[in-house]
């Protein structure tokens, strides 16, 4: 049987809709690339409703946090700086509970770009609210024209979960990020790194934790296979 993953959906006003409340929406490309990895995706709208997290926690086998919009600085003990906008407190919220739920459930959990960096956050790590702007010697990484196209290598980490799963030191991707990790999160390990050492893959073997700063979904849509052994990692690791 496929195990089932609830894709976290992110609040958005339809700009072609008449409605005035948002829609809970995710890229196509993940529920493409879970599915060719052989599970199962649910859409899960946004809500901070405790037992209705804790029940779609239970009825799943893993939660896949997707990218989306900024995190709210105060999260990480920042004030908002004029390139950090159009944050959402309340989704942030719903991923933070999500992610506590699954932790106590011991569900797997994956994360994508702001995935990423929402479960740095919750462990009490930071962000660069724009790392072309704050970090030294920065690489680009707002490659947002070429979204299925490689923007640079990383560099990854042996006996890691990620260099289990691609058998590979260094790996193309794709870059459709303004922020990024700046301090590391607590329990989190760094697995991956982009040339100008933005750590680019934290894991907890332990915990069930897999998170990655590229798009994956994205290079499976272009029939990366990589990309794709990355999805099928964390569909094995909610058969553990």
């Amino acid at each position: 049987m496929r195990k089932i993953v609830a894709v976290l959906g992110y609040g958005i006003k339809n700009p072609t809709s008449a409605f005035t409340y948002p829609a809970d929406v995710i890229n196509a490309g993940y529920a493409t690339s879970l599915m060719k990895a052989g599970a199962l995706p649910f859409l899960i709208p946004s809500t901070l409703s405790k037992d209705t997290i804790t029940e779609t926690v239970k009825a799943v086998d893993g939660i896949l946090i997707p990218g989306g919009n900024d995190i709210d600085p105060s999260f990480y003990n920042e004030e908002a700086k004029e390139y950090t906008k159009d944050f959402n407190r309340n989704n942030d919220l719903f991923q933070f509970m999500m992610i506590e739920e699954a932790l106590a459930q011991k569900k797997p959990i994956m994360g994508i770009c702001r995935g990423l960096q929402a479960l740095n956050v919750f462990f009490n790590g930071s962000l660069y609210q724009d790392v072309e702007k704050e970090k030294e010697k920065s690489i680009r990484h707002k490659c947002y024209e070429s979204p299925e196209g490689v923007s640079h290598e990383v560099e990854i980490k042996k006996n890691s979960l990620l260099h289990d799963a691609v058998k590979k030191e260094r790996l193309s991707v794709n870059s459709l990020h303004h922020q990024g990790i700046r301090e590391l999160g607590e329990d989190l390990e760094a697995v991956a790194f982009s040339p100008d050492g933005l750590i680019e893959g934290i894991e907890n073997r332990e915990k069930g934790i897999l998170a990655v700063q590229w798009h994956p979904e994205a290079l499976v849509m272009a029939e990366d296979e990589d990309a794709l052994k990355i999805f099928r990692l964390f569909v094995s690791m909610m058969e553990r």
